[in-house]
């Protein structure tokens, strides 16, 4: 019998701490060995990476499957395999939503069969329902988003301060974080009446409707809420350079905070409602350019925990409707990986090791998954995304799973030619190997704040 069932030599493993010319021995679907080239014993399949980078798989902590009732789990689990993520962590937008025992129960049965890729959960508050969590944590759930501002109409309920204050003293007690929505609904609320007054139809109108300020204002009230009760915070899809700056110093002062960022904050701005008008509203807005280089630079800094696709594989009938009534939100779960490595690691914004923080490393411990996922290191998972660096390809549409639109048609990306879960390869030369249900349920594994 040989030491491995497989091994991947010859290749370059970037994690969080450097670049390292090692070979990885994969034994029952972890990580058994790491050794130089050439210094392992054999293995049962023996695949060889010469010229090519192996990354920790993504996790993406901010996805909305839309399932049951919506969209088909399925497709979003294919489409997150190919652009190398390896654990979905699903946000509720479905109907039923996931706020009890009961829904989340009937969820799992629904996905689970469905998934070629690792899953976990997160769950919502129904209005009144902060004592649901304590039975969500025991079924799961990696923690409770909530939501501030009114960007779902009709799913998902917006929470008053009342509601995430009392919400944040049942988390602070059983030790789950939240994830939340971070937008002022009374001025947003206010500027769109006066815009409407106005007569604006024009898709910019979403965007002087949503200032900066309506995103600063709410973080800065709900890291107030947080600190209060001592419950661990998560500030989801933030735009603005100035609300990473918020959340770094009040990381600096002891509380128990993190932040995420979008690929669409990253790579796109506020100039791209001049093309693609009501497909380019999404919630946070699209910022000014001057935005986007600043999240680079507090990327750049360390400033950022993970970067997170915020995908909802909306079709168009869901945007063809005028600026106020179309849905926010856009696809991008199979782009993330592949744009952020053309846009950051090959154009000098970022590095390998940098790009595993927020995209494996950092995304794991913020949902108390680390270190059974986002690491490579002995014992962990064997989820990997392998990348010719050199082979760049343009997005188009038709190679999307489950959408029919993209933000980011005609861009370069570097899509990953092999991707693995707990060692099983799910693509193979670009190609979709895997099959539903292989996906597995994870449940938090630490309870630390993301930067401990």
């Amino acid at each position: 019998m040989k030491a491995f069932d497989l091994e991947l030599v010859n290749g370059r493993l970037a994690t969080s701490a450097g670049i390292h010319e090692v070979d990885v021995g994969i034994r029952e679907g972890r990580v058994a060995a790491i050794g130089a080239w050439g210094t392992l014993p054999d293995a049962e399949e023996i695949v060889d990476l010469t010229g090519r980078v192996i990354l920790p798989g993504g996790i993406d902590t901010h996805v909305h499957g839309g399932d049951p009732g919506a969209f088909d789990f399925g497709e979003v689990s294919m489409a997150a395999a190919l652009g190398g993520v390896t654990t979905i962590v699903d946000m509720p937008i479905q109907i039923p939503l996931t706020t009890d025992a009961e829904s989340f129960d009937a969820k799992l049965e629904v996905i689970g069969p469905k998934a070629h890729v690792d899953f976990a959960l997160w769950a919502t508050l129904a209005p009144g329902g902060a004592g649901a969590i304590p039975e969500l944590k025991k079924r799961g759930a990696v923690g409770i988003k909530l939501v501030m501002q009114r960007s779902v109409e009709g799913v998902m309920p917006l929470h008053g301060d009342g509601e995430i204050l009392e919400a944040f003293a049942e988390l602070q007690a059983v030790g789950l974080p939240a994830a939340v929505h971070a937008e002022s609904q009374d001025m947003i609320a206010h500027l769109e009446e006066r815009l409407r007054r106005e007569g604006r139809e024009d898709p910019r109108a979403f965007l002087d409707s949503h200032p900066p300020i309506t995103e600063l204002e709410a973080i800065h009230r709900v890291l107030f809420l947080a600190r209060r009760t001592g419950a661990r915070l998560h500030i989801a899809h933030c735009s603005i350079g100035e609300g990473v700056d918020m959340v770094d110093e009040a990381r600096k002062s002891g509380q128990a905070v993190s932040v995420e960022t979008c690929p669409h904050y990253l790579t796109l701005d506020s100039s791209i409602f001049d093309e693609r008008g009501v497909f380019a509203k999404l919630s946070p807005a699209l910022r000014d350019r001057g935005e986007v280089e600043a999240l680079w630079q507090r990327l750049r800094a360390g400033k950022i925990d993970n970067l997170a696709s915020d995908h909802v594989p909306y079709p168009p009938v869901f945007k063809e409707a005028g600026i106020w009534e179309a849905a926010a939100g856009s696809p991008g779960i199979q782009t993330m990986f592949p744009l952020i490595l053309r846009e950051g690691v090959k154009k000098g914004r970022i590095t390998l090791p940098q790009l595993v923080r927020v995209m494996s490393e950092g995304p794991a411990r913020v949902v108390g998954l680390y270190p059974k996922k986002g690491s490579a290191s002995i014992g962990a998972d064997a989820d990997f995304a392998i990348f010719d660096l050199d082979r760049e390809q343009s997005v188009t549409v038709e190679d999307q799973i489950g959408v029919e639109w993209t933000l980011y048609q005609g861009m370069q990306v570097v899509y990953p030619e092999r991707v693995l879960v707990r060692g099983q390869s799910v693509v193979i030369d670009g190609k979709l190997c895997g099959k539903r249900g292989d996906g597995e349920f994870c449940v938090p594994v630490a309870a630390s704040p993301a930067d401990s």
